[in-house]
């Protein structure tokens, strides 16, 4: 064996360098592949392990879970930030029912509606109850009817959204964060489909008016002190196809694109199968909710 080393010229030891090295490469790129079909293979798994293949949908990520066990049966980067946009007005409307009650009257002020966003055709002096701002603020997504109930908290010394930060830490909801009541892009608040998976647990279990009112296709209400009518066309465009849909909110900005967190009450042969889907950063939102709703209803 020494002899035949010997014998080989640098030329040749070159040649099987390079083709020693060469075969490693093809090494390394089949195991890549081999990676990245495994990789493939996981995302189109369940969370139980079964082989149920994900629809596909859009969204740079999204989550179907469900509510009565906490077990999430499909995600797709549940834990990477994302803008909500107007989905951060869930959290807005939970603090609000914390801290007022529904008869609660709140003013509108000439900066409430300068607000930047969907203006909700408020005016200035107008004066609500929380009940019928609540309407406006999530039926219509009214950044106005937001800014309103800001102010209100600061008329009691408080700051609603510091509030909303209290709030996601004891829900858990670690990986977001507000810093404004609507949900602006340049706000920057930021959350991940599993934190919102979290809050909706919370809101469906606990505030059962946010069903009533986030399920309503269209409401009226009317200022307290000026009589003026206000026809409110909710945004959540899947209202009229699906009755058991039983809780649910739009967003969309610039960064965020499009954003949709919906509740479901699913009939089982013995039981009724309470699933949230949440879809963010999508480019097409309702169409990804009913791809996942009927990813559920096909395999559960």
């Amino acid at each position: 064996m020494t002899n035949f080393i010997k014998k080989i010229s640098p030329h040749n030891l070159s040649q099987v360098v390079f083709w020693l090295l060469f075969l490693l490469a093809l090494a390394l790129a089949g195991y890549g592949a081999y990676l990245n079909q495994l990789k493939t293979l996981r995302e189109n798994l369940t969370f139980e392990g079964t082989k149920l293949l994900a629809p596909p949908v859009k969204a740079a990520a999204y989550l179907v879970g469900d509510l009565d066990s906490g077990q999430i049966l499909l995600a797709k980067n549940e834990k990477v930030h994302f803008y909500p946009a107007s989905l951060s007005k869930l959290m807005t409307a939970a603090v609000v029912l914390d801290n007022f009650s529904l008869t609660d009257l709140i003013s509108v002020s000439d900066y409430a509606v300068s607000a930047e966003g969907t203006e909700g055709n408020l005016e200035a002096g107008e004066i609500f109850t929380v009940l019928d701002l609540l309407k406006v603020m999530l039926i219509n997504s009214s950044n106005d009817a937001a800014i309103a109930f800001e102010e209100a908290f600061m008329k009691q010394g408080k700051n609603l959204v510091d509030l909303m930060n209290e709030k996601a830490q004891q829900l858990g909801m670690y990986n977001s964060a507000f810093f404004g009541s609507t949900g602006l892009d340049r706000k920057g608040n930021f959350t991940t489909a599993l934190d919102l998976f979290l809050l909706a647990r919370h809101l469906y279990f606990g505030y059962p008016v946010l069903q009533e009112i986030t399920t309503l296709p269209q409401a009226t209400v009317f200022s307290q002190n000026k009589s003026m009518v206000h026809e409110l066309a909710n945004t959540n465009l899947l209202l009229t196809s699906y009755p058991n849909l039983v809780l649910g909110k739009t967003g969309t900005t610039p960064f965020a694109k499009e954003c949709l967190l919906t509740v479901f009450e699913i009939p089982q042969e013995n039981d009724t199968m309470k699933v949230t889907i949440i879809v963010l950063n999508s480019e097409d939102r309702f169409g990804d909710t009913v791809k996942l709703y009927d990813w559920v209803q096909n395999n559960y």
